[in-house]
Order: C-alpha cells, then sequence, then structure tokens
C-alpha cells in the first residue's frame, strides 16, 4: 500500500480520536466529549481541512489567519470554517460553502475522503466537526479580505515531528491573565486552541501512516 492508501484508511477507519487531543489541552482542560456535557444549545458548525498529495510522502494542509475582529477567535490561525445556516443541507455543506467564501474555493472542488473527531469550545460554545478534503494539487485560493488575512499552506510532516509541540502564554479568556498553552509554532503565528487539537490528530494519522509504509518495507 502507498502513503496515500494507508492514510484514508486510517482516516476512515482507525482515528485515533481524542487520544490525539490530550497534547495540545491547556492544563485542567478536559476533552471536548466530557465538556460537551454541560453545554447549553451549542452551536453546530463545521470546518474544511484541505489537503494537497502532490508528493509521494507529504501532504500539504491549508489554514487561515483569521482577521481582526471583535470576536473570540479574532486574528487566530484556523481552518475555513463557521457556523450552520439555514441554507445548508448538512455539516459538510457547510464545511464546502465556507471554504467558497473565505478561501474562493468552489464547493464543488476537491474529494471528500472523511471526518475527524469533533471538537467543542467553550469559550464560543461552539460544537466543530472537521470534514477532510483531498486535492490532487494546491487549487487556487483566494483570501475574502474581510475574514482572512492570509492562507498559509504548511507541510503535515512539521506538524508530526514528535518536538513539534511547543509552549507559549496566551490570554485564553480577554482580561483575565495569560496562561501557559501547548501548539505549534509557525513562524511569526501561533497555532492553538482547537484548530491545534485537530490538526494534531490529523499529524497522528500521517505518522501513522508513515510508519505503517516503512514496517512494510517500502
Amino acid at each position: 500500500m502507498s502513503l496515500r492508501e494507508h492514510f484514508i484508511e486510517i482516516l476512515t477507519s482507525q482515528l485515533p480520536g481524542e487520544k490525539a487531543h490530550l497534547p495540545l489541552l491547556p492544563s485542567g482542560r478536559k476533552v471536548s466529549s466530557e465538556v460537551r456535557h454541560h453545554a447549553i444549545n451549542p452551536v453546530s458548525s463545521a470546518v474544511a481541512i484541505h489537503i494537497v498529495m502532490e508528493e509521494m510522502n507529504d501532504i500539504s494542509l491549508v489554514l487561515i489567519e483569521r482577521s481582526k475582529y471583535s470576536g473570540a477567535h479574532s486574528g487566530q490561525i484556523a481552518f475555513p470554517g463557521g457556523k450552520v445556516e439555514t441554507e445548508d443541507v448538512d455539516l459538510l455543506s457547510t464545511a464546502r460553502r465556507e471554504s467558497e467564501e473565505e478561501i474562493g474555493l468552489s464547493k464543488t472542488i476537491g474529494e471528500y475522503i472523511g471526518e475527524l473527531t469533533p471538537v467543542y469550545i467553550p469559550v464560543s460554545n461552539f460544537d466543530v466537526y472537521p470534514f477532510v478534503i483531498l486535492h490532487e494539487k494546491l487549487p487556487e485560493l483566494i483570501a475574502n479580505e474581510r475574514e482572512v488575512k492570509r492562507i498559509i499552506i504548511r507541510s503535515l510532516s512539521s506538524f508530526s515531528d514528535h518536538n513539534a509541540i511547543q509552549y507559549r502564554e496566551v490570554e485564553l479568556v480577554k482580561g483575565n491573565g495569560y496562561t501557559t498553552v501547548p501548539g505549534f509554532n509557525l513562524d511569526d503565528n501561533w497555532l492553538w486552541g482547537a484548530t491545534a487539537l485537530i490538526v494534531n490528530e490529523l499529524a497522528t494519522v500521517y505518522r501513522t501512516a508513515c510508519e505503517r509504509l516503512l514496517r512494510n518495507g517500502i
């Protein structure tokens, strides 16, 4: 089997789940499935994880840096996505619509290959469902300047190293002081929170696929 085949097999049948979220949770935080029990009317939302398999042994990941606004996730590194709207037939439709609105990616481009473990975000009361969409080559992307400051393309292997997780002080809730949290350093940006949980599960899938490939002597 190829790396691609191993990757898709694990993604669709053997997800690491919330175990992969644990290393990226701030100290004292519980996994989403536990915290969600106490949520009142959480807002259903979806994100699109666009991956590109151009290279034989690597996968590229499309991220965005959100524009500054008054909300809880202002300026953060994220995936294209947002809350469900009445026009959406399902959560995958939400992820694809948001991709079209935020990075100019047509709803028909890319192959949906699987769903990662949902993440609940207490600060915004969002229930986030991540959908993985595969591209054979990097499509043309156009940032919506009102919502997206810039588009970031990153190799998934850069998140897969065992020393990739670092720590930095951030303000979890505005006005409540700073807390040291785990995340990923993206040059002049810091990737943490719900997006980091999702990235780490995907990186775990990738790392496992690479290990299987090596065991098979390919």
